[in-house]
């Protein structure tokens, strides 16, 4: 399993979109390519599964050219970019068979599909299923045609909390048997989930590391979260009764910051213990992805191990 870009540009008129980004990805794992909104994230994976056509350079899917033999290359890629949607007029089960199909895979094990990714009624109509919903059944669909390599972009972008929470675990699960290059502007996201990382900024990778000395970095102790309606202080007073944050601070009777360790299982704890209240949104409090830019770019670690 290999993805490389050599020299990738892209430009679009006068405005250059990618500016000769080079990586290589090899084997098993999740790889993050970690960037603020325009960064040039979405424009590398439209090249991977030729939605574009790079200015110049070269996208190999293990070691095959994607412009030159598309259909060899994408045989082993599956792929989620921007928003697509399952076709609105089949069902649940009718859209995952039709996916694998096309691919000549023959008829996959939706039952199985169904339980490992929390599906709604097979029968229902797509048209009727939240954004969460269809993006499950779209993962689902990708799972179908059984790839190695999953190009997924910005996955976890619009859901609510819980299901954020589910992409995650899932692309915890997938990472062991293929390779997924996954984009996103969450840091929490990235760390939570990738092996090693590159930060792409105005289309030009500026820094890459492995996730645990990005961790020791820029992970925040504290995170802000907002709910849907007022919560009881006693609710939030709880967590730092059983040890799990140092502290908390309110904001306001629907927004929160809770202090702790910084570690990803008591940001976890946090976040169980949370979700039944009604989680709106919840983010870093402190070093977001622009400050750690910030930093990285400061600090003269460009084109270097962050």
């Amino acid at each position: 399993m290999k993805l490389v870009a050599e020299k990738l540009t892209k430009r679009f008129n006068s405005f250059t979109a990618l500016d000769n980004v080079n990586f290589k990805l090899e084997g098993k794992g999740c790889f993050g390519y970690l960037g603020p909104n325009g960064a040039g994230k979405t424009t590398t994976m439209k090249i991977f599964t030729t939605l574009l056509r790079p200015t110049s350079g070269q996208a190999l899917v293990n070691d095959v050219d994607v412009i030159r033999n598309p259909v060899e290359a994408l045989k082993y890629v599956g792929a989620l970019i921007e928003d697509p949607e399952p076709y609105s007029f089949m069902s649940v089960e009718e859209f995952i068979d039709y996916a694998a199909k096309i691919r000549g895979k023959g008829t996959p094990d939706i039952q199985a599909l169904k339980e490992k990714l929390d599906l709604p009624d097979l029968k229902r109509r797509c048209s009727k299923l939240s954004k969460g919903q269809k993006r499950r059944v779209f993962l689902a669909a990708i799972l179908a045609q059984d790839p190695e390599i999953m190009i997924l972009d910005e996955p976890s972008a619009g859901l609510d909390p819980a299901e954020s929470v589910i992409f995650r675990n899932l692309i915890l699960q997938f990472k062991k048997e293929r390779m997924i290059f996954l984009s996103s502007h969450l840091l929490y996201e990235v760390n939570h989930v990738c092996d090693y990382v590159y930060f792409i900024n105005k289309g030009r990778i500026v820094a890459q590391s492995d996730v645990e000395s990005l961790s020791k970095k820029f992970v925040s102790n504290a995170i802000r979260v907002e709910f849907n309606s007022s919560v009881e202080e006693k609710a939030i007073k709880q967590l730092t009764e059983e040890g799990i944050a140092n502290r908390y601070e309110k904001e306001s009777d629907t927004v929160y910051l809770i202090v702790f360790d910084g570690k990803n299982e008591t940001r976890s704890k946090i976040l169980e213990k949370l979700l039944p209240l009604g989680v709106r949104t919840v983010s870093d409090s402190s070093l977001a992805l622009e400050k750690a830019y910030l930093e990285l770019i400061s600090g003269k670690e460009e084109k270097g191990d962050a």
